[in-house]
């Protein structure tokens, strides 16, 4: 009878204790389920928190361009202090970066040159000007690049006296067959070439019976115009003296400062303003233009290259 119930005790005994072992098991398995669910959600949070990192870093590091002195966009010489030339649309959009609370910021030169030398000698850190120029200062001197992006993209036209439709009329027609015979475009690829141009050999028709037509313009815009000893050479200059011959003209060439050139041509001091101008719609208030005869001229921002944040081409 104790056999038979030592037997009974060590049967129930064997129960109780499967029963706890399969009960701890299914207890093992939640824990290590909800440990599984917990690292997942670790790991997930570490994601994110790693992405926001990132991006944060990314931001950081955009606008540490502008405040560790190097230049990044245009955006970024929104506080510098910029260079133009007075009276362009160079220096139109110099004051439209900056604003009208930094429109301060900004120091206006008669010629290209001297804005140059400034942005060298760092009293400023940018040029807003026109491509063409800055190119050549690009080549001419070292240290100097031009930014990716361009501010804006014109067209550069004759400023003839509001209301001299004939003038206007004529210098068009000549204009076109200009287009037409493929004698323009060979003008402005003769300054695009490393070809040496000479004033005197620019044919001015001195004598014309005609009599003379005044080109007025600024002659530190090369390839445009460019004064060399006592003559002038430039595209300007050239597309202006075979107008001229077709017009049985002599061409006389008054060089003046830029901002200067409307008020001449109002006053009738000059019969046309021939600078590179671009045809704007407050230019066209006071003065009218011819059909364009440059038609993807650039604005551009011109810097030093140690100061700029990407990598320079």
């Amino acid at each position: 009878m104790k056999l038979f119930k030592r037997i009974v005790a060590l049967a129930v005994t064997g129960t109780l204790l499967f029963a706890l072992a399969a009960c701890g098991g299914d207890q093992t398995d939640e824990t290590e389920a909800a440990d599984t669910k917990v690292t997942a959600e670790e790991t997930a949070e570490a994601a994110s928190d790693a992405e926001e990192t990132e991006a944060a870093d990314e931001t950081e590091a955009a606008d540490s361009a502008s405040a560790d002195g190097k230049i990044a966009t245009a955006d970024d010489l929104k506080e510098a202090n910029l260079a133009a030339q007075r009276g362009t649309v160079g220096h139109f959009l110099a004051e439209d970066l900056v604003g009208e609370e930094n429109v301060d910021n900004i120091t206006t030169f008669e010629k290209y040159v001297d804005a140059v030398t400034a942005l060298e000698q760092d009293k400023v850190v940018a040029i807003v000007m026109d491509e063409r120029p800055a190119e050549r200062f690009v080549n001419e001197r070292e240290g100097l690049m031009i930014m990716p992006e361009p501010l804006s993209v014109e067209s550069y036209a004759i400023a003839i006296k509001k209301g001299n439709t004939e003038l206007v009329d004529e210098i068009n027609g000549y204009l076109q067959e200009m287009k037409e015979d493929g004698s323009l475009q060979a003008i402005i690829d003769k300054y695009n070439s490393d070809v040496e141009v000479k004033a005197e050999d620019i044919d001015l028709n001195v004598g014309a019976a005609g009599g003379t037509i005044v080109m007025g313009t600024e002659a530190g815009f090369a390839p445009y115009e460019l004064k060399v000893g006592d003559g002038y050479i430039g595209i300007d200059i050239e597309m202006m003296a075979e107008i001229a011959k077709k017009m049985d003209k002599e061409l006389v060439i008054e060089n003046m400062n830029f901002d200067s050139l409307p008020s001449a041509v109002n006053s009738g001091k000059i019969d046309c303003a021939v600078a590179g101008m671009t045809v704007t719609p407050e230019r066209e208030e006071n003065m009218d233009f011819s059909i364009p005869y440059v038609e993807d001229a650039r604005q551009v921002i011109l810097i030093k290259t140690e100061n700029f944040a990407g990598e320079a081409k």
